[in-house]
């Protein structure tokens, strides 16, 4: 968020952080030293300025710098002159005044960091003005002025990063033989590298599970069991002990409780919704309880949140290290309300998606969203689903670093095997794409690899 800001007076300066000695500092240091520009070109931009005349001039020494030229006294008053600004910075008498007001740059960095900090402080108070204003605002729906609110504060987070995050090589190089050497280590140890997915054939592909900063996107027509193949995800994750948090837009908390408990004990999901259990039913239900009790699982099932609401609440949960995996149920149903009102609902998706992405990133999490696939699956004979099929944006595929795609033949074909379903690699940024096999009992809250011993 950035303001335009006009020549400060005596009861602002009161109101906004500032340090008008540190803008006459840094503006004289590049007045008077043509390379000390290198030094603060990442960090300042001309808003960074509280007194427009000193942001300005910075503007013109930018110009100038990005155009190769020299910078000095003559060159940056020619450059003010040349955009009809020399009069309104105070002409050539300010200029001289600030450039014999420095002896050398030697600090100019420091004043740099500490002007950029002044200003996010600026933002900041501002922001929470205008949210205190639309809080007052009867008239608005609160849910809006929240997200409006978070966006803003997102918007201003965003700005506090200026360091370079580019890398040399070598230094790469020497990263990737560390991490494979602590990959190496967890083999020896017979560990994983990844976020265990509860299916064998599953963590072979995924070269040992779900790892850190990847959007993994699970798309698939309705009934096809999206929800339930991610409590299988989450549940697997915690037995492995890596705290999961689950972002419910459609189901309530209790509904997927449910589900959780059907996948641990062996009870009749109809009896447990009608109430007709044995005894001995009760019994395995009270013990499926006790264990899902100590699973670092969170559900928060609060409907129609923004990819901004969710980040946030992801965030505080990670602070309190109950969040190393998220999953968002689903997509579709995220809120998308946009202050752009030129987008469309294409465009909408484009930007939830590309949010999901950067929340993994920032977040060092994998992200698992669920996402509807478009009717076009019906059309064909197969039905086995597409990338062309993931609904309304062709942006999920690019986002994605994996893309599956859930598909069970007995739902359209009679004479399919039973109880069994195929999961489609479709992409996979930095691996192999395939199918693999799993099968699920007939309530789809069981969920086991195809060989596997178990019984359902």
């Amino acid at each position: 968020m950035k303001q335009k800001q006009k020549n400060p007076d005596i009861n602002s300066l009161q109101l906004l952080p500032n340090s008008l000695e540190a803008e006459k500092a840094v503006v004289g240091a590049l007045l008077i030293e043509s390379t000390a520009i290198n030094e603060v070109a990442s960090i300042l931009s001309p808003e960074t300025f509280y007194d427009s005349r000193h942001g300005e001039i910075y503007r013109a020494i930018i110009t100038l710098y990005d155009k190769g030229e020299s910078i000095d006294l003559i060159t940056v008053m020619g450059e003010l002159t040349k955009s009809g600004k020399l009069d309104e910075v105070g002409g050539p008498v300010i200029l001289a005044e600030l450039s014999s007001a420095v002896a050398s740059s030697s600090h100019i960095t420091d004043h740099a960091r500490h002007l950029h900090q002044l200003m996010l402080s600026r933002q900041l108070s501002i922001a929470c003005q205008m949210i205190a204003v639309k809080a007052a605002d009867q008239t608005l729906d609160v849910s809006d002025t929240i997200d409006e609110a978070l966006k803003e504060i997102e918007n201003i987070s965003g700005s506090a990063c200026y360091n370079m995050v580019s890398h040399s090589i070598g230094e790469a190089a020497y990263k990737a033989v560390e991490l494979y050497s602590k990959r190496k280590s967890l083999a020896l140890q017979g560990l994983k590298s990844g976020i265990d997915t509860g299916l064998k054939d599953l963590n072979f592909i995924t070269n040992g599970g779900w790892k850190p900063g990847q959007l993994i996107i699970l798309a698939a027509r309705p009934a096809m069991g999206k929800t339930a193949l991610m409590l299988h995800l989450a549940k697997s994750a915690s037995l492995a002990g890596t705290p999961a948090m689950i972002f419910s837009l459609e189901m309530d908390v209790q509904g997927l409780t449910s589900r959780m408990l059907l996948s641990e004990c062996d009870v009749d999901s109809y009896r447990l919704a009608s109430g007709k259990l044995t005894d001995d039913e009760e019994m395995k239900l009270c013990n499926a309880s006790d264990a899902l009790y100590s699973l670092p699982v969170t559900i928060d099932d609060t409907p129609s949140m923004s990819m901004s609401q969710i980040k946030i609440r992801a965030r505080n949960a990670q602070k309190k290290d109950k969040c190393s995996i998220v999953f968002i149920d689903y997509l579709q149903l995220v809120d998308m309300r946009s202050q752009n009102k030129t987008y469309n609902r294409e465009q909408e998706v484009t930007q939830a998606s590309r949010a999901a992405k950067i929340m993994a990133k920032e977040l060092g999490v994998p992200v698992i969203l669920l996402s509807q696939l478009s009717r076009k699956v019906e059309d064909r004979s197969d039905k086995m689903p597409l990338l062309s099929d993931l609904r309304e944006s062709g942006a999920i595929e690019q986002d994605a670093d994996m893309v599956l795609f859930i598909h069970r033949p007995e739902y359209y074909d009679d004479a399919a095997p039973k109880g069994e379903g195929v999961l489609r690699i479709a992409k996979q940024r930095d691996g192999a794409t395939g199918d693999i096999r799993f099968r699920y009992n007939h309530s789809l809250t069981k969920i086991a690899d195809c060989n596997s011993n178990l019984s359902f």
